[in-house]
């Protein structure tokens, strides 16, 4: 992970995150009365989860935690945890806790006792979120080759080709990008990664390729010029990453990673500012965000 980057697991809440409270349990009778409110994270391994889960529930089995934790729902986000029993459900969801997670419950008894509730045999449903930004906008966004820069494990990525984008992910870490790939092969879409130090002194981004260039959370000043060249002619950039006062609340700290007031929007004065924002929710993240066009 290059320095202008905050990783994904480390990054800033959309919103402000509760205190947390120490994970409660729940039975099944109450659960199933507040499953339309709470994100149901299934931790039991994947044949287990196949072979019948309460409808709705994502999965990501405990012992993988740590390489899938950008997989995981927002922090901010009500869950509720379904084991094998209720001892593993309870360990995992002291392990969220754990994770900065502040609002979590687990089932009290084993994912069977709901009985014909946990019966689906459909996909894992979703738990992670892209950028609340790029889903904003995504409808007003041309199709087809988009590159997300400073990609992580690749959810905003992802997301894209799961919207018909020919995707690639750019990085500087290997492994982040090998959990991209994973998590795309879990979605059943194609994603092509690259991995490339975008600090370097002459970063090797296409001229004039890319219909969307997405980046977020990460900043490196001398790689604004590369990103407008890399448009292609009415490309469209949606750029989201901290600015000064963010240092408050957490990572970033320093002013290099940091934007001042103002700045995102005049970084890229060959483009045609569509939409900026400048937000700062109490408790943070502070942030600016720019959806740009680029001319024909």
């Amino acid at each position: 992970m290059k320095p202008g980057a905050v990783p994904e697991s480390d990054a800033a809440p959309e919103n402000a995150t509760p205190e947390p409270v120490p994970p409660q349990p729940l039975d099944p009778a109450a659960a199933i009365a507040r499953l339309g409110e709470l994100v149901l994270i299934d931790v039991r391994d994947e044949e287990a989860f196949g072979a019948g889960h309460i409808e709705g529930s994502g999965n990501v089995p405990l012992s993988r935690f740590k390489e899938r934790r950008a997989e995981l729902p927002p922090r901010e986000a009500a869950v509720l945890v379904a084991g094998e029993d209720e001892h593993q459900a309870r360990e995992a969801a002291f392990a969220l806790h754990g994770h900065g997670f502040a609002r979590v419950r687990w089932l009290d008894a084993p994912v069977a006792s709901i009985g014909s509730g946990a019966t689906h045999r459909g996909p894992a449903a979703r738990l992670w979120r892209p950028a609340p930004f790029l889903v904003e906008v995504l409808s007003a966004l041309p199709r087809g080759r988009a590159a997300d820069l400073a990609a992580g494990s690749g959810r905003e990525a992802v997301f894209l080709a799961m919207n018909g984008y020919e995707a690639e992910a750019w990085d500087s870490a290997p492994e982040a990008l090998s959990r991209a790939e994973a998590l795309a092969t879990r979605h059943g879409v194609r994603l092509t990664t690259v991995t490339c130090d975008l600090e370097q002194a002459s970063p090797p981004l296409p001229r004039e390729r890319y219909d969307l260039v997405v980046c977020f959370r990460f900043l490196h000043r001398p790689l604004f010029p590369a990103i407008e060249r890399a448009l292609a002619s009415g490309g469209h950039l949606v750029y989201e990453t901290y600015r000064v006062g963010q240092e408050r609340f957490g990572k970033p700290r320093r002013p290099a990673f940091l934007l001042e007031r103002g700045e995102l929007r005049r970084a890229f004065p060959t483009l045609e500012v569509m939409r900026y924002e400048e937000l700062e929710s109490e408790g943070g993240p502070v942030t600016a965000r720019l959806w740009a066009r680029k001319g024909h």
